[in-house]
């Protein structure tokens, strides 16, 4: 079944100095490689939030990251970051009872912390983060569903990647992945760019979402805007999901 879903977010650098980074033709194109420029000192630290909704589901996520050493957040380098989700979701299914299965509608919560270390690569155009770290998640439902896995409390190892790739100066393809052991739980979403203009960018945007019961895509557009140093993402489109 595919439905409609809504999500916006913002990410907030902290700056050494009191001057603000150059981008380039918009977007966060940043010079990696090298030593910040002299007209500014490069960010140690960022935070970022979130909000996700669908028709039968909604979640936010807050987060801060921060660079390791002397480098900043747009050099090569050693990256913290911390994460912490909740989210709320009903689904449609059948409980076997004394007279029979029973239409039941399941709601569930789902409440996720992480702790991840990683490291920075800059090559080019290319920009690289490879993370790893530990996660807590908890998934409740109401009433219990015995005919689903994904219930219950899980402390686990998960691993993420993120790409950035300048195509162009117009344009750029960011690529993340995350996977977590918990729930054997894979996201993947992927965006394709265009800077309209220095502080304004729009394109299109993929993922997917897998765990052990749970298979879902989405597919749709994005509108981004920078300003010295913060950024909002609104994006939209279409989700589809499968019950195992």
């Amino acid at each position: 079944m595919w439905r409609r879903v809504f999500a916006i977010g913002g990410i907030t650098t902290t700056y050494l100095g009191s001057a603000a980074p150059k981008s380039g033709a918009g977007g966060l194109s940043f010079p990696c490689g090298g030593a910040a420029s002299a007209e500014f000192e490069s960010p140690k630290s960022e935070y970022f939030t979130g909000f996700e909704a669908s028709d039968n589901y909604a979640s936010g996520y807050v987060g801060a990251g921060y660079a390791l050493g002397k480098s900043g957040l747009y050099e090569p380098g050693f990256r913290l970051r911390a994460v912490g989700a909740y989210g709320r979701y009903h689904y449609d299914g059948a409980l076997l009872t004394d007279d029979g299965y029973v239409p039941t509608t399941f709601d569930g919560e789902d409440a996720y912390l992480a702790a991840l270390a990683g490291y920075q690569f800059c090559t080019g155009r290319l920009i690289t983060k490879l993370f790893v770290g530990i996660e807590a998640e908890d998934q409740h439902i109401v009433p219990h569903d015995p005919n689903n896995s994904v219930q219950g409390s899980a402390l686990s190892l998960r691993l993420q990647q993120e790409t950035w790739l300048d195509i162009s100066p117009r344009f750029y393809l960011s690529a993340d992945a995350s996977y977590g052991t918990a729930f054997q739980e894979y996201c993947a979403l992927s965006r394709l760019g265009f800077r309209a203009t220095p502080r304004l960018a729009l394109g299109l945007e993929g993922g997917a979402l897998v765990n052990e019961k749970y298979d879902a895509g989405r597919a749709g557009g994005f509108l981004k805007v920078n300003f010295r140093a913060a950024e909002f993402t609104l994006s939209g489109g279409f989700t589809g999901n499968y019950r195992r």
